[in-house]
């Protein structure tokens, strides 16, 4: 059987403590047909030295300032070779077998998009969660609400997929894996899942994503756009779903500030209840 070639990019910027990880369970995957590029932002903090000791094993490298992840990584997809895409953060890693895990699955033509589950663990080691591609279903303005997203990090794209939707958002600097993925949905391409677990994503406390608030915040905006895409009929029946919640949480934290979500129980000591 043919190998694909398989391009994988790190975008980074100081992260040497983890770089070399990262660096490893791309290399160890010992991928016969493999491209890899890594984009430094220009790191001050010992990355370069990590990176000229693999020179020999990296298809291409710069360590200079850029104008953000996203920017890094479509300038390494725009030179990339592969027939088959991917890109792991520095401060994430894969596990071993990934790349066999997935890339077969290309092999059949009408596939484009594979992704199996990511392990999240804490700065100490321990498991915190484990979340996989979820297949999408019901309305598509509910794809958007429920901010439906594919782990980045065992995710795998056929090179022509940026060719056709286009690279990630340079303007995003939280949410352009968000955006990416549901931009893909509502143009009809889901991922394929495989089994197992391909990566782990670290919960260092310095990640971008370690503050939910700024991806909600930038999220709000993204929201707002991916609904233009939306038929008038799906946008007429999303904005009566999101004004009915809207009503329904007032409500809910009016009550909760008067102090009467529990009344019943208070007053009645549960006996209410068990009638």
């Amino acid at each position: 059987m043919t190998v694909l070639r398989l391009t994988v990019i790190t975008p980074s910027l100081n992260q040497a403590k983890y770089l070399e990880r990262a660096l490893r369970s791309v290399l160890d995957q010992n991928y016969p047909d493999l491209e890899y590029i890594v984009m430094d932002g220009g790191s001050t903090d010992g990355s370069v030295d990590i990176l000229r000791r693999y020179d020999d094993r990296l298809a291409y490298w710069v360590s200079e300032p850029d104008q953000g992840q996203s920017w890094a990584i479509n300038r390494a997809i725009e030179r990339s070779t592969g027939e088959v895409v991917a890109y792991i953060n520095s401060d994430d890693y894969y596990l071993p077998g990934a790349f066999d895990a997935a890339l077969p699955r290309f092999h059949d033509p009408t596939v484009r998009w594979v992704a199996g589950a990511t392990e999240y663990r804490e700065v100490d080691g321990r498991l915190d969660s484990i979340a996989g591609p979820v297949q999408l279903t019901g309305s598509r303005a509910s794809w958007v609400r429920s901010t439906w997203y594919v782990p980045q990090a065992s995710s795998f794209w056929r090179r022509d997929v940026f060719d056709e939707f286009g690279l990630l958002r340079e303007d995003l600097h939280f949410v352009f894996d968000t955006e990416f993925g549901l931009r893909l949905a509502l143009n009809g391409l889901q991922p394929l899942a495989v089994e197992g677990t391909l990566a782990v994503r670290y919960l260092q406390p310095e990640a971008k994503s370690a503050d939910r608030s700024r991806f909600d915040s930038e999220y709000k905006k993204v929201a707002r756009q991916l609904r233009r895409r939306l038929t008038r009929a799906e946008r007429t029946q999303d904005l009566a779903f999101r004004l009915l919640y809207a009503v329904l949480r007032a409500q809910y934290l009016a009550r909760k500030r008067l102090g009467l979500l529990h009344l019943r129980e208070r007053w009645f000591g549960g006996r209410f209840a068990r009638d």
